[in-house]
């Protein structure tokens, strides 16, 4: 991963570690990075599955969301390796974490005042 691309997510990004890992070189890959999903991630994923199914899609976004997984080398972790390698209850640890990111990155929601409209009966809001 490069200084520039450390920069460009910086403080949208999430760690976490996997139950079972991915196996490449010898070794399971459990500590990953995780970062925001993009607009153009799903565009991407169906651009280059356009027959596929939703899990693919699925992962082929995680994959583009995916910084960095244990010390596999970026231009080895591929969809094709996480389709082999990645079990279920992994590829349910990624999506919850993605889940976390874009929960802790929300804007928080606005109370509503004391006395708002919002919190008259609706037969109330009809007659005022």
């Amino acid at each position: 991963m490069t200084e520039q691309s450390n920069k460009q997510w910086e403080g949208l990004t999430a760690n976490g570690e996997l139950h079972h890992g991915v196996y490449y070189s010898g070794l399971r890959h459990k500590r990953f990075t995780l970062r925001i999903g993009m607009a153009g991630d799903l565009v991407a994923a169906q651009e280059q599955y356009p027959n596929g199914s939703i899990q693919l899609i699925t992962l082929a976004v995680y994959h583009r969301q995916l910084l960095s997984l244990g010390d596999i080398p970026p231009e080895a972790l591929t969809v094709e390796l996480l389709r082999e390698a990645l079990s279920e209850t992994d590829l349910g640890v990624i999506a919850d974490a993605d889940m976390d990111l874009e929960k802790k990155l929300a804007p928080p929601s606005a109370a509503s005042p004391t006395g708002d409209a919002s919190n008259m009966h609706l037969s109330e809001q009809a007659t005022a």
